[in-house]
């Protein structure tokens, strides 16, 4: 597989150390990673190899006139550019090959942005030869409405995503995950839904509304709610078809909501099952009464197939103000989390 050529160039040593560690980190697999402190050196490179994505930072200002043409690229700005490349990227419906992006955003976002103005990369694999069932789905529901379902299910993709590339999928109404995770992304699975629709979804849009974060891959939630309460599960199967034909995605998560209309289906299609619950009376007579519906619109194997997950835990002492998924990972919770998923995370991986 040929890797994504990326050159980090900028004269502060410090910034520039840190920003090819993070991509090497994360994305020694995809990308093969040059740093640059000097322009001059860059430009002899640029000259003589192939550079995909060049990242512009101080120092390097005047050197986006020389590679015009050659290479796409970022310039890293001080302060905050008027647009992001994905907004440049969404009205146009082309893929951007230079853009100004804030020099003091997270990495992950930088890296978002990396991916829009390459195109997604050589590890998007478009075009390649579909192979069936190749993604394996795992859905997470609670027939309780457990405040701390969507901690389950980030804490599972993380886990997940130490192996496999994981995709996870927020299909809640009100989930509040931009905020939680801190991300301002402008595009959400809504878009993907109403692209779906017009029969127009492709891989520009798709990229625009796939952002990273601990190592997982994920969507943003739909702002408007009713996007998600009419998918069919026609376009559903066609969004799945898509990830499993043009992406490299080993794992999609489903975290599903309350008011799903297709809930039953939805299950179906998935290979793993969590239903996280809560001890009490109270919380049992609701579970019994979400099983007995399983069983009536399906069948019984699939209530067999679905991990009861018992979750003594709230999400009032969750603080924010920033690194909120660290917090779950490395808490008392994360730990729980992952004693409940012993053996399972291993027997995933293929």
């Amino acid at each position: 597989m040929h890797k994504l050529q990326v050159a980090v160039c900028d004269c502060c040593k410090e910034y520039r150390e840190r920003f090819v560690t993070y991509l090497i980190e994360h994305k020694s697999e995809e990308m093969e990673v040059q740093s640059f402190s000097a322009p001059q050196n860059f430009l002899e490179t640029v000259s003589q190899a192939e550079i995909d994505v060049a990242v512009l930072g101080r120092g390097f200002e005047e050197t986006a006139l020389e590679i015009r043409g050659r290479c796409s690229y970022l310039l890293l700005k001080d302060s905050m550019p008027d647009q992001v490349a994905e907004q440049e990227f969404m009205v146009s419906g082309e893929t951007p090959r230079e853009k100004e992006v804030f020099r003091f955003q997270p990495m992950e976002s930088i890296l978002h942005e990396i991916q829009v103005v390459s195109g997604g990369g050589r590890s998007l694999k478009v075009g390649r030869e579909a192979v069936q069932g190749r993604v394996q789905l795992i859905g997470v529901c609670s027939c309780i409405c457990h405040e701390m379902q969507m901690p389950f299910s980030l804490v599972l993709a993380t886990e997940l995503a130490k192996r496999e590339k994981v995709l996870y999928v927020n299909m809640m109404r009100y989930s509040g995950l931009s905020e939680i995770l801190g991300s301002e992304g402008r595009y959400d699975l809504g878009d993907i839904i109403l692209r779906l629709r017009a029969g127009t979804l492709g891989m520009d849009t798709f990229l625009q509304s796939v952002y990273e974060v601990e190592g997982m891959s994920y969507i943003l939630p739909c702002s408007n709610p009713q996007d998600l309460l009419d998918l069919t599960m026609e376009e559903y199967g066609i969004f799945l078809q898509f990830v499993e034909e043009q992406t490299d995605f080993e794992v999609v998560i489903l975290d599903i909501g309350e008011g799903m209309g297709n809930l039953s289906e939805l299950l179906q299609q998935c290979g793993g099952i969590y239903c996280i619950t809560k001890g009490g009376f109270f919380y049992e007579c609701q579970e019994n009464s979400f099983f007995a519906y399983l069983a009536s619109a399906t069948s019984q194997e699939l209530c067999q197939r679905v991990k009861r997950i018992d979750l003594p835990f709230s999400a009032r002492y969750i603080r924010g103000g920033g690194f909120v998924l660290r917090q779950l990972i490395w808490s008392e919770f994360g730990d729980y989390v992952r004693s409940c998923l012993v053996g399972e995370i291993n027997e995933s991986n293929r």
